[in-house]
């Protein structure tokens, strides 16, 4: 060592992944945000009821059971919330 105390010395840096608690199935983006609330977006129908959720890293559709209804969400017309 070259005369630096250990407190001077420089700790590499590491990442560590964080362990996903509820991934998309198709990007195995997090959905999870805490426990009161989710990252799904809700799509409703004419009528303002629930029909299912978008994924918000991959624009993947799926029903209220959780089956894949569309991937990725190209073509369609959007905004921002």
């Amino acid at each position: 060592m070259s005369g630096q105390s250990k407190e001077n010395q420089k700790k590499p840096k590491t990442t560590r992944r964080k362990k996903i608690k509820d991934p998309c199935d198709v990007c195995n983006g997090e959905l999870y945000l805490n426990t009161e609330y989710t990252q799904r977006i809700g799509l409703l129908n004419e009528m303002d009821d629930v029909e299912g959720w978008m994924c918000p890293h991959c624009r993947s559709e799926y029903d209220t059971d959780g089956k894949i209804v569309r991937l990725g969400g190209e073509g369609y017309v959007t905004g921002e919330a």
